[in-house]
């Protein structure tokens, strides 16, 4: 175990966070550009790619010992989010 008490492990927690809002900053950022370079909301939802996405999100999560399913429903829920965002802002 690598802590001893709640308040250090939620310090550790809540720095986690912080790096993750970053992240998803960036990865926002990315989907905005992504809304900018498709000609209409038709192009949005690509199911192949959703899959594929998926795919490698359980491929890696088994390697890190994580699980596949918690994982998955992680991205599906995070991909429609982003998906949401995208239609919201196309024509930003």
């Amino acid at each position: 175990m690598k802590h001893n008490n709640m308040k250090d492990l939620r310090v550790e927690l809540n720095q986690i966070d912080s790096s993750l809002l970053l992240l998803f900053k960036e990865r926002f950022a990315l989907i905005h550009e992504a809304s900018l370079i498709k000609k209409n909301t038709n192009e949005i939802r690509d199911y192949e790619r959703i899959e594929e996405v998926v795919k490698g999100i359980r491929s890696q999560s088994k390697e890190l010992g994580l699980d596949q399913n918690s994982m998955e429903y992680l991205w599906r829920f995070l991909i429609e989010l982003s998906i949401k965002y995208e239609i919201d802002h196309f024509d930003d």
